[in-house]
């Protein structure tokens, strides 16, 4: 087991280090506050609960700060002033949060500061991880990866409900943010000497309201362009993503990983990366095909593409899958016509 998670009142001493989270805040009993047991729907306090209860603001403030939060990040993602985020830090007893200054975006898709606080709400709200995922083109490992990093609590499970993308958009934020940062975000994008810009996607719900299908071998655009991703080395999830914003597609990892295998498409996984920009993307995908001599074919037997690779062999007439138990029977049958046609 790990180690206990503290109380706020407990990891304010600077002596303590913890992860502490809001929802170990809510867990904990106070002599003059009632604090409910569990995650509660439309959970709301406002800032003068006559109940004497804390709001949702200084839940939120305290399992950030606990989260090893500094006082530039709170003042991001809570929308507050970096005063009033270290005056309501003190009313509560908490330890000042560090000074950190706000890095930069990295990633190839980086989280807005609008799409972070969506995603407080609707994790307040008891919204599944599923539908949090989907609303914010995300996958839900990455949805849980992110509500730790936000000192966010686990949740009973029992009282998660699936939401459609329209109504979790809708969700509005349980407290009001006072600080405009959009200063702060067009300083973070902006172009550095010898960078370019990071260039926020379009977000796939939005663009594509209606989930598109996508049957293998069946549609040459979405063939190929898959082929290219995943020859380029992009691992599952960034191809997931990028069928997604581009197709509207939707594929979990696994599903990536069962069309690279259908399609013959051959990897080398120390090669693999999490992701890069276009013109990478085709250069590797360019350099892996002609490497391997690989060469997009159709099946005679499954009426569906293939990629044939001359480093590998094999035949390359029929796919890999029709040699499989599944069509068996089939192969069978193809062959006894074959011999009654040489008779």
């Amino acid at each position: 087991m790990g180690p206990p998670m503290l109380a706020v009142n407990e990891f304010a001493k600077p002596s303590l280090t913890s992860i502490v989270t809001t929802d170990a805040v809510l867990s904990e009993s106070r002599p003059q506050v009632q604090v409910p047991p569990q995650w509660s729907q439309r959970f709301m306090y406002p800032a003068g609960d006559p109940a004497g209860r804390e709001s949702t603001l200084d839940l939120l403030l305290s399992g950030m700060a606990g989260a090893g939060h500094g006082v530039a990040a709170l003042s991001f993602y809570l929308g507050l002033d970096e005063a009033e985020v270290r005056e309501r830090a003190a009313s509560l007893g908490l330890a000042e949060p560090a000074d950190k200054p706000l890095r930069r975006p990295t990633s190839a898709n980086p989280w807005l500061v609008e799409n972070v606080r969506l995603l407080i709400a609707l994790w307040l709200d008891n919204v599944s991880a599923a539908s949090i995922a989907a609303t914010l083109g995300r996958s839900p490992s990455s949805i849980h990866s992110k509500r730790r990093w936000l000192g966010l609590g686990v949740r009973d499970r029992k009282r998660l409900s699936e939401r459609p993308v329209a109504e979790c958009r809708a969700t509005a934020l349980p407290w009001k943010p006072t600080f405009d940062v959009s200063a702060i975000v067009a300083r973070l994008i902006s172009p550095r000497p010898g960078k370019l810009a990071v260039v926020h996607k379009i977000d796939p719900p939005a663009q594509f309201p209606v989930e598109v299908k996508w049957a293998l071998g069946r549609d040459k655009e979405k063939d190929e362009r898959f082929s290219v991703l995943g020859f380029a080395g992009l691992r599952a999830p960034a191809i997931a993503r990028r069928m997604l914003v581009e197709f509207g597609v939707r594929l979990t990892d696994s599903a990536v990983n069962n069309r690279i295998s259908r399609l013959q498409i051959v990897r080398e996984r120390r090669d693999m990366i999490s992701e890069c920009d276009e013109e990478a993307v085709e250069r590797r995908a360019t350099e892996a095909m002609k490497r391997l001599g690989a060469t997009l074919r159709q099946c005679s037997e499954l009426n569906r593409s293939f990629w044939w690779c001359k480093a590998k062999g094999g035949n390359r007439w029929t796919c890999r899958e029709f040699e499989t138990k599944k069509f068996q029977a089939r192969k069978a049958e193809r062959s006894c016509s074959d011999a009654m046609a040489m008779a």
